[in-house]
């Protein structure tokens, strides 16, 4: 499950009908990547340059980690992780995010999209929560 989470193309069809990526490696995930991405929202709304890091890629731990951010979005601050249990696996997105006054507009609309890549998978539960952070980094 963890190496489906380094796919590229998995995130795409997770996002049907929400998003299309362009600018997206035909390959997996790598630390050190840098990437700019378009982003298409709803076929209508374009966010240009959108920047993933990857920070952190820890296949032993199962941890993917990376910092994003684009014009609108000061910080998005993304922590993977797919940890094995007794019945299948556990798999884990945490956000800090950033957005200035659209802080938290875009915190729901990121707990809307990050529930449904988990319905489309066919998530036997999923539990979303937001939650007030400390400001200082």
């Amino acid at each position: 499950m963890f190496n489906d989470a380094l796919d590229f193309s998995e995130m795409q069809d997770a996002m049907k009908g929400l998003a299309v990526y362009e600018g997206l490696p035909d390959r997996p995930v790598q630390q050190g990547d840098t990437l700019y991405v378009d982003v298409t929202m709803f076929k209508v709304l374009k966010t240009r340059d959108h920047c993933m890091h990857v920070e952190r890629l820890d296949h032993a731990a199962r941890i993917i980690q990376s910092r994003e951010h684009n014009k609108g979005i000061k910080r998005w601050d993304h922590t993977l992780s797919v940890q094995p249990t007794k019945d299948g696996c556990l798999w884990r997105d945490t956000i800090v995010l950033d957005a200035g006054l659209m802080t938290f507009l875009t915190a729901c609309f990121c707990r809307f999209v990050y529930a449904r890549r988990h319905r489309l998978r066919k998530a036997s539960r999923i539990q979303t929560s937001i939650q007030r952070g400390d400001t200082t980094v």
